[in-house]
């Protein structure tokens, strides 16, 4: 994306009105707000028990092998939700009006699953991720992509050819920083409705092809998380940036690989949260 495309969208984002935004985005729009401030808000320590307790579970993996174990319990928990939401609107008797309401239920899970993943990987990079703004940037960048990256950039005046690593991430401050926040949250608003809404059609698709085209959709959009984190994120590094503590902490006994495990364990989380918005980070 170009420097004068990139403005021109600035330009365009900048002329709408938030609260219609939101207004327009209906419940999803409203959802994917509350996932990125439960995003921001979430412990620090529950993430770092997150990454560890893979690294306990796998004590010779290097950084990458961690992230590919993340990735992999990401997109396998997508697709589980996704066929389980197409099935639910393939039953003879429940159709539409229930099928829908299972996949807002599972649109609310997919943005929590992604924001969690993409902190957890901007954490096992080494990103500072106790400031609530830098980390709130970090999702926002990731769910929105390529151009939202470009808007950092262009909020900033980074190199363009660049990932958005720690050490740009460590640019953000101020007002600069929730200049970039606002406008990436706006442009979120826009694109992620899109891409959520394209997945609905197939799901509720008659008899049994609802279930075959919600998993079809769901891989796709956890595809395209996992590669917006490794272009605003950049690469993983060869070392962890922080030694293994001997002593697990306590969150970890609550962790499993089993997709609808985890999937209870990050609603519960994330509904926690919610309710609590103004817990410390830390």
């Amino acid at each position: 994306m170009s420097e004068r495309e990139t403005k021109t969208l600035i330009k365009e984002i900048e002329s709408e009105d938030p609260n219609r935004l939101v207004e327009d985005a209906g419940p999803l729009g409203k959802a994917f707000i509350r996932s990125v401030d439960a995003a921001v808000n979430l412990q620090t320590g529950t993430i770092r028990a997150y990454v560890n307790w893979l690294r306990r579970q796998n004590p010779d993996a290097t950084p990458d092998e961690i992230q590919e174990l993340m990735t992999k319990q990401f997109r396998t928990t997508v697709a589980t939700t996704g066929a389980g939401a197409g099935l639910a609107a393939a039953i003879p008797g429940v159709g539409f009006v229930t099928g829908a309401a299972a996949i807002a239920g599972e649109s609310v899970l997919f943005l929590d699953l992604a924001a969690f993943y993409t902190v957890a990987s901007a954490y096992l990079r080494g990103t500072d991720i106790s400031d609530p703004e830098r980390r709130r940037a970090v999702v926002l960048t990731t769910l929105t992509g390529a151009k939202g990256v470009a808007i950092v950039d262009t909020i900033l005046g980074s190199d363009s050819d660049k990932p958005l690593s720690k050490n740009t991430l460590n640019k953000f401050s101020g007002p600069t920083l929730k200049e970039a926040n606002s406008m990436l949250t706006r442009f979120a608003l826009r694109s992620m409705r899109r891409k959520l809404l394209r997945g609905w059609i197939g799901k509720l698709l008659p008899l049994g092809l609802g279930a075959l085209a919600g998993r079809a959709a769901n891989k796709k959009l956890a595809n395209a998380v996992v590669d917006n984190a490794v272009g605003a994120l950049g690469a993983t590094p060869i070392a962890f940036a922080e030694p293994l503590p001997e002593k697990a902490d306590a969150a970890e006994a609550k962790m499993s690989m089993d997709p609808r495990n985890f999937a209870a364990w990050i609603l519960n989380l994330f509904k926690n949260t919610k309710k609590n918005p103004e817990a410390e980070t830390e």
